[in-house]
């Protein structure tokens, strides 16, 4: 084992000892031998005929019926898991081949598009792999610790363990493999492989539980889990926790329209960036109703909306999320163009993000120009040194409700230098304190070439370092820059125009 093999291994024998005190639900039988009323297809709603249960209350995947590569039977969990322990046992056929994923999102045409695998296989029968795609291994990126399988036909059982990004592998009693999900490491073991190539993988900290379909004879039995709660555990390289919600109850952009099996064009982007930067992992729904719950709200440190209109979030539920996760626990919130075209009528939402969506005379086709007014804060020195003047085409929102006396504006528009003018000022970019919690609004990012941006990118991940405080950055309120604006847009709307 290499040393830094040994150091991480070491590190993560250290947490997980250090949480044994972390809390776990009751165990959950997925396969009690009699049922399957737990799983569906991958992508499905139904049963895929290779999966029976035999006599001996056996789940087992029958060949003759499987199809074992592309559109292959793959059985999956109704409910999806974060942090989580899965235990089952397991036996392949002779020269067999399958894995366990987890952390899958079906984003993708297949289930290892998003979901590390452990790996099931006949070691002693099945040639050509290495340590890192033998029975246990976390398959492709990290080598086996130990040989503990048993040969096939004979009963392994297994246990997988998912806390806070850190994962570990058992085989018959013996760690087998262990890794920290978007560490260093970890990083640079995916860019080195075919996962590089699927932005979705392990992207998410949450996902289904998925057994493969790979055209081979296996069973399954006793599978059970349980989900870890409370406290994760603590180290200073643990990435954090972000729900990206990118719901559209009015209009919907096309930077967050999900295809068919894939995440949208944002969604995308947010999850990339947050793996790249090692500072947090992102979740990403357009399901409020069943994902905007106190008990799920209590796993992310920042929830970001590209959302419209009045989402169905309970009201009660919406008033504790703002008077209690935000405001008492220090938590944060990030919100990107759409953000104030959300809840226009709450007040305490409005309130919160820091104004409220009142038309856009600039529309996506339309040339601007921006302005920085501070280079010393993370989300606003992407875009350049104090003065820094930007020109692009974007969809620019103008506000009521604003409230100059609770924000500090980082960009602004330039109406002096912009075609279109108005007599008022326009915010594009502001960071607040909102009780103990952190807010940032980014006005940009409705069309998706603005997205793709290098330093829309890095200040939306520097925005987010700030808001998990991270990186420092100023939020004390600068009214007068908003009234100095002021009388330069009204000084510009009411200038003759000129030109031939």
């Amino acid at each position: 084992m290499h040393t830094r093999s040994r150091h991480l291994f070491s590190l993560l024998l250290a947490v997980f000892t250090s949480t044994a005190a972390c809390q776990a639900s009751e165990w959950t039988v997925l396969m009690d031998g009699t049922s399957l009323d737990a799983w569906r297809g991958y992508q499905s709603d139904e049963i895929p005929k290779a999966w029976k249960i035999n006599l001996d209350g056996e789940l087992t995947l029958e060949p003759a019926d499987a199809a074992g590569g592309e559109g292959s039977a793959n059985l999956t969990t109704r409910r999806q898991f974060g942090d989580f322990e899965l235990e089952f046992e397991w036996k392949i056929s002779a020269g067999g081949n399958s894995g366990v994923m987890y952390l899958v999102t079906e984003d993708g045409a297949e289930p290892f598009f998003s979901g590390p695998e452990y790996q099931v296989l006949d070691d002693a029968n099945y040639e050509g792999v290495d340590e890192s795609q033998r029975a246990g291994a976390l398959y492709g990126l990290y080598d086996r610790l130990a040989d503990a399988s048993k040969p096939a036909g004979e009963w392994n059982t297994a246990r997988i363990v998912h806390n806070a990004g850190r994962v570990e592998h058992w085989l018959n009693g013996q760690r087998v493999a262990a890794a920290i999900i978007g560490s260093d490491e970890w990083n640079e073991r995916v860019a080195a492989t075919k996962f590089a190539e699927w932005p979705t993988f392990a992207a998410s900290t949450r996902g289904h539980i998925v057994l493969q379909d790979h055209g081979c004879g296996v069973w399954y039995r006793n599978v059970r889990v349980r989900e870890l709660t409370g406290k994760r555990a603590a180290a200073a390289d643990k990435p954090s926790r972000l729900l990206f919600v990118t719901q559209s109850a009015g209009f919907k952009h096309s930077s967050v329209t999900r295809k068919a099996s894939d995440l949208s064009h944002a969604e995308r982007i947010m999850q990339r960036l947050g793996v790249e930067s090692g500072a947090f992992r992102v979740d990403c729904t357009q399901d409020v109703a069943n994902d905007f719950t106190p008990e799920l709200l209590a796993e992310y440190d920042v929830v970001a909306f590209y959302t419209t209109g009045d989402l169905p979030i309970p009201e009660e539920t919406l008033a504790w999320f703002l008077e209690d996760w935000l405001a008492d626990q220090g938590h944060a919130v990030l919100g990107v163009h759409s953000a104030t075209d959300t809840y226009q009528d709450h007040e305490p939402f409005w309130d919160m993000i820091g104004g409220t969506f009142d038309g856009h005379p600039w529309n996506s086709e339309t040339p601007v120009v921006l302005k920085v007014h501070a280079a010393d804060h993370p989300a606003s020195k992407p875009f350049g040194l104090a003065g820094t003047r930007i020109a692009l085409k974007e969809e620019i929102y103008q506000h009521k409700h604003w409230q100059p006396e609770k924000v500090r504006v980082l960009m602004s528009l330039d109406m002096q230098q912009t075609e279109l003018k108005k007599p008022r000022h326009i915010p594009v970019l502001w960071v607040k304190k909102y009780g103990a919690g952190r807010v940032m609004h980014l006005s940009l990012g409705h069309r998706e070439d603005v997205w793709e941006r290098p330093d829309f990118q890095a200040s939306l991940v520097g925005g987010v370092k700030w808001l998990l405080g991270k990186a420092p950055g100023d939020a004390t309120p600068n009214p007068e820059l908003s009234s100095a604006e002021q009388q330069l847009a009204e000084q510009a709307a009411a200038a003759p125009a000129t030109g031939g």
